[in-house]
């Protein structure tokens, strides 16, 4: 069965009815196992702020970022009852063969996981949970990532535009090529549908403006 990588935007943690929304979009995805990676949001952004008081340098920031990402994660299960924490490709194919859904802890995975022949990720403000959920995609592998985001894509708009505009993290361009397939669904839109765009793979990278279930 196809694992979908589905990284919930630190910006969406605001969201009330969050848990809601999950629900919703989770059941579009048929055919298809979740594997759930948080965003920093808030929590990422206070080690940005230590970083820039105590001047941590980047490797420390880096992985304390990182390391932030769980207080996020024990968010979504709490959200989502029918979901567990996971560590590692084996821990979430246990919780798949129980009908639940696994939420992928990104610093047990990143210190323990080899990288299957896929370049480290550096040590960097440049990497956030995009690359890192693409990463994740690379590595696991995975059929594809779908990124949850706050806002609509950008029609028209390489990854390379949307890493410039701030839509995504800058060191997504440099793996965005090698994903088998890279969707995007604004989980805040006021309609309820949970529309996705999918956006296409190769150089140019273009949105096809593609939506519909995911």
């Amino acid at each position: 069965m196809p694992i979908a990588v589905v990284k919930v935007g630190g910006s969406l943690f605001d969201l009330p009815d969050l848990g809601d929304r999950l629900t919703g979009l989770l059941a579009q995805l048929n055919g298809s196992r979740p594997l759930l990676i948080s965003g920093g949001g808030r929590a990422a952004d206070i080690v940005r702020e230590w970083d820039r008081i105590h001047r941590l340098g980047e490797t420390a920031a880096h992985w304390l970022a990182i390391q932030s990402l769980a207080l996020n994660d024990r968010l979504l299960c709490e959200l989502l009852p029918e979901t567990r924490l996971v560590s590692s490709i084996e821990s979430a194919q246990a919780v798949w063969s129980q009908n639940q859904i696994p939420v992928l802890s990104a610093y047990e995975y990143l210190t323990q996981s080899p990288s299957a022949g896929i370049a480290e990720l550096p040590a960097s403000w440049d990497v956030t949970s995009d690359s890192i959920a693409a990463w994740i995609t690379l590595t696991w592998p995975a059929d594809e990532l779908i990124l949850l985001k706050s806002v609509d894509l950008p029609e028209a708009s390489s990854v390379q535009e949307l890493s410039a505009s701030g839509f995504v993290d800058p060191y997504l361009p440099e793996l965005a090529d090698a994903l088998p397939g890279l969707r995007w669904c604004n989980l805040r839109s006021s309609t309820g549908s949970h529309q996705v765009a999918t956006v296409t793979r190769g150089s140019s990278f273009q949105s096809r403006n593609a939506t519909g279930p995911a």
